[in-house]
């Protein structure tokens, strides 16, 4: 098959951040393959940032999904565009304009396939040149999200080059602090409780004093018990709702990250950094980490959710 030839490109990732890291590895490929074509990466506010300190597309468009996202895109004259984020709640996305469009339909992985999936392919073949089902039930034929992208690309002929390389972030900061536990509102669910949190923290700390914590740009309550039990040891480092920067910056001084399944998993990634990701169990973990867990990440420990003593031996077992 003869590779296809475009010379202004747009590839849509407006979800998460962790789904546009997933995604800078096609973003690299494809600005291998087409070197004179100019780049363009269409993302959400939360990405915009990361956008802003990797050196690989030419230009972002932050999408608010309005009229004024559309004509933006519109004004670009695209020759291809790629979808590679769920249309839900973003019906922009019908009324971009572009030489071929190629869209992904990302199935439930929660529900068996259904005569409804034939109807929106129908529906979306109205809209783009190419649809794809992304079916994720089956955990057998499950593709890693950065690899089923890549196989869309191949699919279309737009790149016939092997599978996608790592990508690799260097901040070129000291090592500061032996661990960072970021702080999100996924540590305490039904199983995990604020007191295990506060267990795992004191546990951590007859290892090391050189500890440092992370938040969510969400604090909730729950959190807040965490937080206020935290400042009690003035030797911890806390770091309240930082900004991106500071965040990264923060990740990277830092020997060891522990970590909800989250963004932060894939910017550990991102910065070859050893994480310990946990998984909720009660999501059909086992999926999530397969079709989602950093790409080619290497330092990456991905474990399961478990009641609150279970799962910090599990923890401290990799520290």
């Amino acid at each position: 098959m003869k590779q296809k030839d475009f010379s202004n490109i747009a590839v849509i990732r407006d979800d998460r951040l962790g789904d546009t890291i997933l995604t800078l590895p096609i973003m690299k490929k494809l600005k291998e393959d087409f070197p004179k074509s100019s780049l363009t990466m269409i993302i959400s506010k939360i990405s915009r940032d990361l956008l802003q300190i990797i050196d690989i597309v030419d230009d972002f468009i932050v999408s608010n999904n309005s009229i004024e996202t559309i004509n933006k895109i519109n004004s670009k004259n695209f020759d291809l565009i790629l979808n590679f984020s769920p249309i839900k709640g973003k019906p922009y996305k019908f009324f971009l304009k572009a030489k071929w469009k190629v869209n992904i339909i990302y199935c439930s992985r929660y529900k068996k396939k259904t005569n409804n999936h034939k109807f929106k392919l129908f529906f979306f073949n109205f809209f783009f040149n190419s649809n794809y089902l992304n079916y994720r039930d089956n955990f057998k034929n499950l593709f890693h999200q950065t690899i089923y992208m890549n196989r869309i690309l191949e699919l279309e002929g737009i790149s016939l080059s092997d599978k996608p390389k790592s990508l690799n972030l260097d901040l070129k900061n000291d090592l500061k602090y032996d661990c960072l536990i970021h702080l999100s509102n996924k540590w305490i669910n039904s199983e995990y409780f604020v007191k295990d949190l506060i267990s795992l923290i004191k546990n951590i700390s007859r290892k090391s004093n050189r500890i440092s914590f992370s938040t969510d740009m969400t604090i909730n309550d729950n959190m807040k018990d965490v937080i206020e039990n935290i400042k009690l040891n003035k030797k911890y480092n806390l770091n309240l709702k930082p900004d991106f920067k500071s965040w990264i910056s923060l990740i990277d001084q830092s020997k060891l990250i522990i970590t909800p399944e989250c963004g932060c998993a894939h910017v550990c990634g991102l910065l070859n950094k050893k994480a310990i990701i946990i998984y909720d169990k009660n999501n059909k973990a086992d999926y999530i980490k397969k079709e989602y867990r950093p790409y080619l990440a290497k330092k990456i420990i991905q474990i399961n959710s478990d009641i609150g003593k279970r799962l910090n031996r599990k923890i401290l077992s990799y520290i």
